[in-house]
């Protein structure tokens, strides 16, 4: 009985996994598109997108962090 209990609860986990790669998969596809033989992958234009954003949060964070450093209190 026990084990048939762990076995469903093997079976839930693997499905559960299955589903996270394919959803991975499917994200993924909507950022890169994979090459084929001697063609490199590339970016998408929503890849692209992102990738611009990520960019600029960083520089952003970048300049308020050393900001916040160099802020002087006053009181």
């Amino acid at each position: 009985m026990i084990n048939a209990i762990f076995e469903a609860i093997g079976d839930i986990v693997e499905a559960f996994i299955g589903v996270l790669g394919n959803v991975f998969n499917g994200v993924a596809g909507l950022i890169y598109t994979p090459g084929s033989g001697s063609d490199p992958g590339q970016l998408t234009v929503l890849g692209t997108l992102m990738l611009i954003a990520l960019a600029t949060g960083l520089v952003v964070w970048g300049f308020y962090f050393i900001r916040s450093l160099i802020r002087v209190r006053r009181g």
